[in-house]
C-alpha cells in the first residue's frame, strides 16, 4: 500500500475527535470499520504467533483511506 493512501496518526486524531464530539463525517465509518477489522486481525495473528517482525507489525497497521464515493459529488 503506497504511503498517500494510507491514514495518518493526524487523521485518526481528528476523528477520535470528531467521535468524541459526536459530529462524524462521511466516511467516517468506512475507517472505523477498516480500524476494528484490523485490529481483529492483528489479534488473530499475534496469538497464531504469525507477526515475527516489526516491519510485518507495521505493514499489518496500514489503513487505507476511503474511496470517495461517487455519491458525495456534485451535480453538474
Amino acid at each position: 500500500m503506497k504511503e498517500e493512501d494510507r491514514i495518518t496518526p493526524e487523521e485518526i486524531a481528528a476523528l477520535i475527535e470528531r467521535a468524541e464530539a459526536r459530529s462524524l463525517k462521511d466516511g467516517d465509518a468506512e475507517i472505523i470499520t477498516a480500524v476494528i477489522k484490523k485490529m481483529v486481525e492483528i489479534e488473530r495473528l499475534y496469538k497464531e504467533g504469525k507477526i515475527t517482525s516489526r516491519r510485518k507489525l507495521r505493514r499489518l497497521m496500514a489503513i487505507p483511506r476511503p474511496k470517495p464515493s461517487g455519491d458525495n459529488q456534485p451535480n453538474e
